[in-house]
């Protein structure tokens, strides 16, 4: 069985109806038709929050006939994809375009690099320890694998927009973004931290497990957890707005808490909802905050808040 002939792999199916295939599906603990199937991950892509569940699932994708994860993106974007998420020798830590970059953990400029080592070493070219550097840390982005959300640990990151433009620098075509968390947050009264639980059952934890690179969350009861073991802590999720909301945000940040807008295009912290596969690009311009997405050619603008 294949996918092309829109049976996915390790399924068993059955013909209990002339002229319908029917399998278990173990996500809803159902069976249901290939035809439910697809039409469930139609409504999910579409947006259809009944249909939550089905929204990254292989099997549906593959019962849909987008097997592809760039097609699947093409097909559950609001507007027509276009172009690359970034065809631009940019750096990934400032986005400035037409610099020569320094090809060490990520693609950064000569003069982001040289930031980045004065901090390292604990001076700058007057020989005085750095004091704007904003210091790097591990940021977590949700990514589609496989036709299901997982995360990516991106280490040595500046801004919520440098590990957005290296997942999309380093990782193969067909790249798409999720903004789901992985369990519901709860705040622990006796150990006095909020915590990822397990959506189905909110009496087990999440547990982090680190795997090249990757974030996975596995559901673990609360009286095993063992010494080592890693209880999910809470983070943002991935941000995703559209170019009209991202423009509106920009344009509001007075305390210049956000992403640097420039009179050059640069890309910010957000992907692009429309599509989900590309970061938003800004800029200001005759007093206003410009927006525009590189792959799916949404635009829009913003006046700026005095």
């Amino acid at each position: 069985m294949s996918a092309a002939e829109g049976r996915a792999e390790g399924v068993e199916y059955m013909q209990w109806v002339p002229g319908k295939t029917h399998f278990r599906c173990d996500k809803l603990s159902a069976t249901m038709s290939t035809t439910d199937c697809a039409s469930r991950h139609a409504q999910a892509t579409a947006g259809d929050e009944r249909m939550l569940a089905c929204r990254f699932c292989p099997i549906g994708a593959v019962h849909a006939g987008k097997d592809d994860p760039l097609q699947a993106a093409s097909a559950s974007a609001k507007v027509r994809i276009v172009g690359r998420p970034d065809n631009e020798d940019r750096c990934t830590r400032c986005g400035r375009g037409g610099l020569r970059l320094i090809h060490s953990g990520g693609e950064i400029c000569v003069s982001c690099w040289n930031r980045q080592r004065e901090w390292r070493i604990g001076k700058n070219a007057k020989g005085t320890a750095p004091k704007t550097f904003t210091p790097l840390r591990t940021r977590r982005v949700g990514l589609i694998v496989d036709g299901e959300p997982c995360y990516r640990l991106v280490p040595d990151t500046q801004n919520d927009a440098e590990p957005l433009a290296k997942s999309i620098r380093e990782l193969p075509e067909g790249l798409a973004f999720h903004d789901e968390q992985p369990g519901i947050t709860t705040w622990n009264e006796q150990a006095q931290r909020f915590e990822y639980r397990d959506r189905s059952d909110p009496t087990r934890v999440m547990l982090e497990l680190i795997v090249d690179g990757m974030l996975h969350y596995v559901s673990a009861e609360a009286d095993s957890v063992q010494p080592g073991d890693v209880i999910a802590a809470p983070t943002m999720p991935t941000m995703m707005a559209s170019v009209h909301v991202a423009a509106i945000w920009l344009a509001l940040d007075e305390d210049g808490d956000g992403a640097q807008v420039s009179t050059e295009w640069r890309p910010q912290p957000f992907v692009c909802s429309d599509c989900g596969i590309a970061q938003v690009r800004a800029r200001r311009f005759a007093g206003w905050v410009e927006c525009r997405c590189p792959a799916c050619a949404s635009s829009t603008k913003s006046a700026v808040v005095a």
